[in-house]
Order: structure tokens, then C-alpha cells, then sequence
């Protein structure tokens, strides 16, 4: 496993257990779905010449339940989580058209927008957690 995937799976435990433990109903989801598309990317097959269509396709998904959450959720970090998640389909959707690119690049760019949904979630959570909280 590289560095990168190892500190991205460790922030979105982190994250992901924040979310369990104080989000709501909004932010379980988001990780129930989140954990369901990491762990079928990690089951699918990837080899460094063709495009990762699996992973995609799960990353599709993904989008559309960020889309709806920021449609219909009225939760401010869903509308930047959907955000990275596009940026992440337009990082595979540019390594399907150009499949010369550096597969460093193309790598390190998935995992930087990941994170990127992380912390908006992240930021969802510490910010309904301090209004739950308060009296």
C-alpha cells in the first residue's frame, strides 16, 4: 500500500468514527456510503494502463448522493463535499481520455480530492456536533 492511501484511509476513519459517534443522520449516511464505495474500489481489480471503470462507476454514485444530499439536506459541507467528489470523477474521467498521464499524478490527485470530501464532512460534523450541543 502507498503512504498516500494509508494517510487517506486513516483521516476518513478518524472522520468517519467522528461521524458515527456525533453526526447525524446526514453525516451516517454520507460515511455508510463512503465506506461501501472505498471498499468496492478496493476490491476491483486496477492495473496501470486501463481506467479503473469499477471504481468509477462507484465514484458516480457517490456524486449522485452528495448531489441529493446537497440538494435536499440543507447542510452547508454536503454542497463542498459534492464539489471534491466531481472534482474527483473529472481527475478519472481525464485519465480515461488521456491514458499517457503519470499514473503519480493521477493517483496523488484522486487521494488529495478525497480528502477534500473528508474534511467538508469533517467540518459538518464539528459544526452540527457544537449546535447539537448547545442548550
Amino acid at each position: 500500500m502507498s503512504p498516500i492511501y494509508l494517510f487517506t484511509l486513516v483521516v476518513f476513519a478518524v472522520v468517519g468514527l467522528a461521524a458515527l459517534l456525533r453526526g447525524e443522520r446526514w453525516e451516517r449516511t454520507a460515511v455508510a456510503v463512503l465506506a461501501a464505495a472505498w471498499i468496492g474500489s478496493a476490491l476491483t481489480p486496477f492495473n496501470k494502463v486501463d481506467p479503473p471503470w469499477m471504481a468509477i462507476g462507484l465514484d458516480v454514485a457517490v456524486f449522485l448522493f452528495l448531489l441529493y444530499a446537497a440538494l435536499y439536506s440543507r447542510r452547508g459541507w454536503t454542497s463542498a463535499a459534492a464539489g471534491f467528489q466531481f472534482l474527483i470523477l473529472c481527475t478519472h474521467f481525464v485519465f480515461a481520455r488521456d491514458r499517457t498521464l503519470e499514473q503519480w499524478a493521477y493517483i496523488s490527485a484522486y487521494y488529495v480530492w478525497n480528502l477534500g470530501v473528508f474534511a467538508a464532512l469533517a467540518c459538518g460534523v464539528v459544526w452540527r456536533g457544537g449546535k447539537a450541543a448547545r442548550p
